[in-house]
């Protein structure tokens, strides 16, 4: 089904009428980067100042013109973060969540993980004056964002399982003739003939008897063509869908003001030959304020976890073979956020993912290079605190922000 962009409406803002006024700090001539600063314990660091910050673009310090707090901590007692540092904490506004369910990714287990744990994160961590939505099968749940529980709840119980996954993919990896990992199939894939007849040599090595029965070396290295090129044709249509999902959020989510989180629940994807457009996506989705976050559905994966799925060799998940975590991490390291793994409860990955994106700085600056060029510019944070260290985005893409909408819905 081809959707068209998402665009924002006003669905929502007849729900909100009995929620708080959102609050936003936002200048479109700013360039706007969130950051994270922690101690050694991974502890939050309140109280800083500009000059507590160096920025860099490109490798050349910029001048800080706008630094404040935001904070989510409603429940904070007297004399905590939001109290102590109230003048310049910007305590109280809005988040906004998307629950992003990567279906073609994920195994029906890892499905049935996460979206447990995106219930427990709506009913237990989605608090009044949050907003969010449940992008599913392409599009947006009812093609809008909302503060409404029960409808964020019907949404992640409408994800249905994709008729093929990732893991049906790579399971015949380990099937002799076997192939060590994706950047060796694309590489047969694109015809390096001296990998598939080293792998060709080793299987017969291996197993001569099924060597010699399959009618010989040149036999066995065609099947091991056959093999890479299957993979790689499906698993690149199926990593071009979730390219495309995360663009449609992206732009969707560029006319709202104020920090959004993109919460990714996929098992990885493909990427040897969309590196570059997944860079250029994070850099994209970070100069619009969107922070991706990553749950690897897998949950624990190794020989101890209790998930059967990993246990039972029948039902063993290819994990060796998988380079799928490098497109996540372009995502989450690009725009600032994190990878959560090998947790079976998803419920408190979600929980370290609320913990991460409920308070921060937002430090703005007005770029030396005022031309938005489009191009991709680095951003580097230093902070003089002693044995504190700063996360936030590591790029961003030198483009005009659209019109910013305290607007809170989608349309297809």
């Amino acid at each position: 089904m081809r959707l068209s962009i998402l665009a924002l409406c006003g669905v929502v803002l007849l729900q909100a009428k009995q929620a708080p006024t959102p609050t936003f700090k936002s200048n479109t001539e700013l360039v706007e980067v969130d950051a994270v600063v922690l101690d050694k314990s991974g502890n939050f660091v309140p109280g800083l100042k500009p000059e507590n910050i160096t920025l860099y673009e490109n490798g050349k310090p910029q001048q800080i013109q706008q630094f404040f707090m935001v904070t989510h901590d409603l429940g904070a007692e007297d004399g905590a973060i939001r109290s102590q540092y109230a003048d310049q904490a910007d305590a109280g506004a809005h988040r906004l969540f998307v629950l992003m369910f990567d279906e073609p990714h994920l195994a029906n287990d890892s499905l049935m993980r996460v979206k447990e744990g995106a219930a427990g994160f709506v009913r237990e961590m989605f608090t009044a004056g949050d907003a969010g939505g449940v992008f599913l099968n392409g599009g947006m749940y009812k093609g809008r964002l909302t503060i409404d529980k029960a409808e964020l709840l019907s949404g992640i119980r409408a994800v249905q399982p994709a008729f093929e996954n990732r893991q049906a993919l790579l399971a015949p990896f380990r099937q002799w003739p076997r192939i060590d990992d994706e950047v060796q199939a694309a590489k047969v894939a694109d015809g390096a003939l001296e990998v598939t007849a080293r792998l060709g040599q080793r299987a017969c090595q291996e197993d001569p008897s099924s060597c010699q029965g399959e009618g010989g070396l040149g036999a066995i290295e065609n099947m091991i063509q056959q093999k890479a090129r299957l993979y790689v044709r499906s698993a690149r249509i199926m990593a071009d869908q979730t390219l495309q999902s995360l663009e449609r959020v992206a732009n969707g989510l560029a006319r709202i003001p104020g920090r959004k989180t993109v919460v990714l629940m996929t098992e990885g994807f493909f990427v040897e030959d969309s590196r570059t457009q997944l860079e250029m996506l994070a850099a994209r989705a970070a100069r619009s304020g969107i922070t991706i976050y990553s749950i690897d559905g897998r949950g624990l994966i190794n020989g101890m976890s209790v998930n059967p799925d990993v246990t039972v060799m029948d039902r063993a998940r290819v994990t060796t073979f998988d380079t799928g975590d490098d497109g996540p991490t372009i995502l989450t390291e690009g725009t600032g956020g994190f990878m959560v793994r090998n947790i079976d409860d998803a419920k408190r990955a979600f929980g370290l993912i609320v913990r991460d994106t409920s308070t921060y700085y937002i430090i703005g600056y007005q770029p030396d290079n005022a031309t938005m060029d489009g191009k991709v510019r680095k951003i580097e944070l230093k902070t003089n605190v002693p044995g504190a260290r700063v996360r936030a985005r590591k790029s961003y893409a030198a483009t005009k922000l659209p019109p910013q909408e305290a607007i809170w819905g989608f349309s297809k």
